[in-house]
């Protein structure tokens, strides 16, 4: 009730002048989700008392500040963040500016629609762009993810030719007909190579001269410093929407490649229902679970999901570890709306360029061991283990993660307008999924000394993240 807890701003001046009376972040993630369902229309005054959901509670839970559910705050950086400039916004600016300087704005035609967009796109910072969550940046991000399919589409085909013939001359005419899932493999990763070696130019290029990279010029400390209120550039905007479609795409190409989906016969399963029924066996759910095994008898193993409609099954290309590759993705895709939506877009653009970097090698090192090329492969795993390291061991997660566990209170907080009680809830989130990278980096790395160890003592070849138990060594 009001009389337990004050408003919200002056919970966070104590707050401010007293951390330790902030609870943990269940504590404060229950509460805002209690808060924010009670502020839903129609929906939030049917289901909470007129009192506030913290009245029917005990006291010792809810007086403000050492009860566990009795604080609020706001949970997102908008109250403290410049508004977006949308497009509307940017059109009027052209008026005055064009009123200004004794001119008329000309928007009317084709041709001058489409200079607008362009300008809004390509030169002007803080746009609505910038922001994925936006309705204007998930319909771009919708588009960048059907172009990125469509060139899939294209090019993929023709990859995979390049790795037939490249296999074809270096082992033989044979070696086609025995290695269709090489083949399809190989021009993945020709597009994967592709892709991160055009984003790694692009930025090296972009982010040579950025303060947050530089030491000299504060560092890290650039990350949080004047948060929210960074200027987002259009180069920023539109290497995070090109990112963002690429890890989508990659998502769903992933489950593409490890899925199959296969129609069921709802007539057979229907009769083999009425064929138990006639055996006897009286009990409904008894007779669904004989009929699935009937089903999927033969490939119980493969099935994944069985409907009477469709069934799921593994595929023959599904990687050996899909599971963590699942896991990468979907942290990933969390990582990036996230950071755009707190306006995290210069930490955001540090984890894309040290993971593109490293992924350059290991594309290489997985095309010259798709078409077995020892010695290329031995450089390029090399390169890989050392790249790895570097940036995924070493600036991951002590430069990068470092200055989110050590320098964001700091900055975000103690120097700037942020809710200590957001901080606490919400970095969390932050917290959890940047751990579980460093979680996968260090199991990838697992699995590159288990292959480095199989290269030294058995002189082969064998990636253990396309098949678990290693490959089969044909002899070329």
């Amino acid at each position: 009730s009001a009389s337990i807890s004050p408003p919200v701003e002056e919970q966070r001046r104590l707050r401010l002048k007293d951390r330790t009376i902030i609870p943990s972040a269940p504590y404060l993630l229950v509460s805002n989700i209690f808060d924010l369902g009670c502020e839903i229309p129609f929906v939030g005054p049917t289901i909470c008392p007129k009192s506030g959901w913290r009245s029917i509670l005990p006291k010792e839970w809810v007086e403000f500040p050492r009860g566990k559910l009795s604080h609020s705050f706001d949970s997102s950086f908008h109250r403290y963040a410049d508004r977006d400039v949308s497009y509307a916004d940017f059109i009027r600016w052209e008026k005055v500016n064009a009123w200004n300087s004794g001119t008329v704005h000309d928007n009317v035609g084709l041709s001058a629609t489409l200079h607008d967009y362009y300008n809004y796109a390509f030169n002007t910072n803080s746009t609505e762009l910038g922001m994925l969550t936006n309705p204007m940046a998930l319909c771009v991000l919708a588009a960048l993810v059907m172009i990125v399919r469509l060139l899939k589409k294209v090019f993929l085909p023709k990859f995979s030719d390049l790795g037939r013939r490249l296999g074809r001359n270096t082992h033989g005419p044979n070696w086609e007909n025995e290695n269709e899932e090489r083949i399809v493999k190989f021009g993945e990763y020709v597009y994967r190579l592709c892709y991160h070696s055009a984003v790694s130019v692009y930025g090296i290029w972009y982010f040579r001269d950025k303060s947050w990279w530089n030491k000299s010029q504060g560092g890290t400390s650039n990350l949080w410093d004047m948060h929210p209120n960074h200027p987002i550039e259009p180069g920023m905007a539109w290497y995070y929407l090109v990112q963002c479609a690429y890890n989508v795409d990659a998502l769903i190409s992933l489950m593409e490649l490890s899925f199959k989906v296969e129609l069921v016969n709802p007539l057979a399963y229907s009769s083999a229902l009425k064929f138990l029924e006639k055996e006897h066996v009286v009990d409904e759910n008894q007779r669904k679970k004989e009929v699935l095994k009937m089903m999927v008898k033969g490939g119980c193993d493969q099935t994944v999901l069985w409907t009477p409609l469709f069934q799921i099954k593994w595929s023959s290309t599904v990687r050996g570890d899909f599971r963590e590759m699942m896991a990468h993705h979907v942290v990933t895709n969390c990582l990036i709306f996230l950071s755009s939506y707190y306006r995290f877009t210069r930490i955001g653009s540090m984890i894309f360029l040290v993971h593109d970097l490293s992924d350059v090698p290991i594309d290489m090192s997985k095309l010259a061991n798709f078409v077995k090329w020892k010695t290329t492969t031995i450089v390029c795993f090399m390169t890989m283990v050392l790249m790895w390291i570097v940036t995924r061991l070493v600036i991951f997660p002590f430069m990068i993660c470092g200055s989110v566990v050590t320098e964001s209170y700091h900055f975000l907080v103690e120097k700037g307008k942020l809710d200590p009680a957001l901080h606490e809830a919400y970095f969390a989130f932050f917290y959890f999924l940047l751990g579980s990278l460093v979680l996968l980096h260090v199991t990838w790395f697992i699995i590159l000394l288990r292959i480095g160890w199989t290269l030294v003592s058995k002189g082969e070849t064998h990636d253990y993240s396309e098949h678990k138990n290693g490959e089969k060594q044909k002899s070329s």
